[in-house]
């Protein structure tokens, strides 16, 4: 990052509406608080720090949520002991940086957003979009394709919502029946 990014940085990019389907992977035992900001308050993520603030995590599809949890716990995790829920957003004012032009006007480049194991950079431009007004920050995956969404639900303006959707357990697909016979 050639520069800081600060709030006043900030109040020159033009927010971006976003309404849409996000999913979020919960552990069973939270699948009841899927709204919660607990985790990310105690253990902190790539756009809040510990104990600072919180920030409710979703990802674009199923998939993008599993390839950011199991690359944040380096390896495969037992999928069975989690819930994919989804969460419908109306968002007024979303940070984009999934956009290059934001980007480049912020002197940001791809690696610092998505660098997973240092977070310096990623929670710099949170508290800088949640003192801009920023309901979220939208930012490519840090585990490959697709993106994630970081919403700051204490500081949703007029107009914002996240409501909890369906719960939809991870099953495995049934065996279809044997044809062989012993």
């Amino acid at each position: 990052m050639s520069r800081a990014v600060t709030p006043d940085h900030l109040r020159r990019v033009r927010p971006r509406p976003l309404r849409s389907t996000i999913y979020r992977i919960v552990a069973a035992a939270y699948r009841d608080r899927a709204l919660s900001l607990e985790g990310s308050l105690l253990i902190g993520g790539r756009y809040n720090p510990p104990f600072e603030f919180g920030a409710l995590y979703g990802g674009q599809s199923p998939e993008v949520c599993w390839a950011e949890l199991e690359k944040k716990h380096e390896g495969p995790l037992k999928r069975g002991a989690f819930h994919i829920m989804t969460l419908a957003v109306r968002l007024r004012r979303v940070l984009d940086l999934t956009d290059p032009t934001t980007c480049d006007h912020l002197g940001l480049t791809p690696e610092e957003i998505t660098r997973p194991a240092d977070y310096t950079v990623t929670r710099a431009i949170a508290r800088a979009a949640r003192a801009a007004g920023f309901d979220a920050i939208l930012a490519p995956s840090s585990a490959g394709t697709g993106a994630i969404l970081a919403i700051f639900t204490d500081r949703l303006g007029a107009g914002s919502t996240v409501t909890g959707g369906s719960t939809r357990a991870r099953r495995r697909p049934r065996r279809p029946p044997s044809r062989h016979r012993p």
